[in-house]
This record gives structure tokens, sequence and C-alpha cells, in this order.
């Protein structure tokens, strides 16, 4: 068996999106493309390594959402400030490969992505990791106020831990393991972004039946570990969705992409060129 080609290292470059905010954003390899749209409270490097693994036979556009990184950011933020910035990149990636990219979101990032298809992105097929959809519910509801003061008063610690109980609604004993890794450090710098992304998300109850009826090709990927609220939501997909097709990643949660790049990878890769 040979050995698989290296992958060089990313280039970086920007992109200007429909309000002007620059978007930054990481190429990788070559091939038939695809843009990674990460979550909340995370930058482009969280879905590197996965994006390494494709670039063996995929070019991989993966962008700084605004407001993080890379990327600038503005006053004015709806859901199609997110979309207007995906489809730049989007953009950027169909011209320099000749193809239209396909397109992933994670978490949040998957609920943008639903907003750009809904609006009419040109892509080849859509993958969904775990959309926080309030299918049951709002995501954040009454919860939000003690989130945002935390925020505004510059506690992130008590902000990030009104959000693991409440939004991850993980138990204390997963958030003080949480708090205790390098992970922390990068998500309470990053929790002032959540305020109006979370505001969002509950925003989306009046669109889940058109995300639902979307025609894509898609693939949903769950965490067998994942809290219920985010597999009830894909479920709630699986079971609407037309062309829909599912994966679950046993033994992992909501960041399998951290914790099994290559195996997430290699599900990508299969669905993509399938």
């Amino acid at each position: 068996m040979t050995d698989a080609p290296a992958v060089p290292e990313p280039t970086t470059a920007t992109v200007e999106s429909a309000d002007g905010t620059s978007i930054g954003y990481l190429k990788l390899g070559s091939g038939a493309p695809i843009v990674l749209v990460h979550g909340s409270i995370s930058t482009a490097e969280t879905w590197l390594a996965v994006a390494a693994e494709l670039a063996a036979d995929h070019a991989v556009y993966v962008f700084d959402r605004r407001g993080r990184g890379r990327s600038g950011d503005a006053d004015a933020y709806t859901l199609t400030t997110e979309t207007e910035d995906i489809n730049a990149v989007l953009a950027v990636a169909a011209e320099q490969t000749g193809a239209t990219p396909a397109l992933l979101g994670h978490s949040y990032g998957a609920i943008c992505v639903l907003e750009a298809v809904r609006t009419g992105a040109d892509v080849a097929s859509v993958v969904l990791y775990e959309p926080p959809l309030p299918v049951d519910g709002p995501t954040a509801g009454v919860h939000l106020r003690d989130y945002a003061d935390a925020v505004d008063a510059g506690d992130y610690d008590r902000a990030m831990r009104v959000a693991a109980q409440h939004f991850l609604r993980i138990s204390q004993d997963e958030t003080d393991g949480l708090a205790a890794t390098p992970l922390w450090p990068q998500f309470l710098a990053l929790t002032p972004t959540w305020t109006r992304e979370l505001a969002a998300i509950d925003a989306t109850d009046s669109l889940i039946g058109e995300y639902a009826a979307l025609p894509d090709r898609t693939l949903l990927l769950v965490g067998g570990e994942s809290p219920s609220h985010l597999v009830g939501a894909s479920t709630y997909l699986k079971n609407n969705l037309p062309n829909a097709t599912e994966v679950v990643f046993e033994g992992h949660g909501h960041f399998a992409n951290l914790m099994d790049p290559a195996g997430v990878a290699e599900s990508i890769r299969t669905f993509v060129d399938g």
C-alpha cells in the first residue's frame, strides 16, 4: 500500500462579504471542493485536523466566521450576514476549482448552512453535524438573559457555566472536566460572540419546517453520546428531509471532529464522493 500524498501547508486568504466584512479562510489540498463552517465558541482551527485528512483528495476551505480569528465583524448581525459570508467563500471555492462545492456545518454553523441552502446557495451536497434547532423548545430561552448579563459583566467563566448547564446541557461533572482542559480558556475568549448566535438559534423556530423540506442530498452526522436535544434535532431532520442519510459516531459526542478527525473525514469523503 502506498503512502497517502503529503498535504501542503494551508494557504491563508480573505474574501469580502456582501456588507464589506473581511472573511479570512484557509485552503488545503486540491480536487473537488468542500467548504467547512465551524460552530459557536470556536474557530476554523477546530476543523483543521478534519480538513487536513480531506485535503488528500479535495480542496478544502475552512473559514473563521465573522467576529473571530482571521475575520472581521460588523455592528449589524443576522443569519443573513452569516449566509452572505458562506456564499462569499463558496464563490471563491467554485471559481478556484471550477466545481460546485459541498458544504458542511457543525453545530450553529450547521444552522447557518441550512439557512444558506434555504436561501439559494449553490452546493453539490450538504453535511450537517448536529444543528441545535429548537425542535422541542428554545435552545437558550429564558436563560439567554443570565448568559448575556454574565458576558456584559465580564464574567466569562460564569457565562460559560450557564451555557454548559442550559445550552449544552451537560452535567456539572462534565462541565468541571471541560473547565480543566486547555479548551476552556479558548471558549471563554469567544463567549461574547455566542449571545447573538443563541438569539438567532431560537429565532429559527419558524423556519424549521422549511429546513426539513430542503431537497439537497444531505448527510447527518450525530454523536452517539451527544445531548438529547441535539440528537433530537438531527432525528427530526432525518425523519423529514427527503434526501438524507445518517452516520452515528459511537462513543463520541458533539466534538468527534476533535476526537476522531480521521473517522469524521472518512464519513464525509464517502458521502461527498458517493
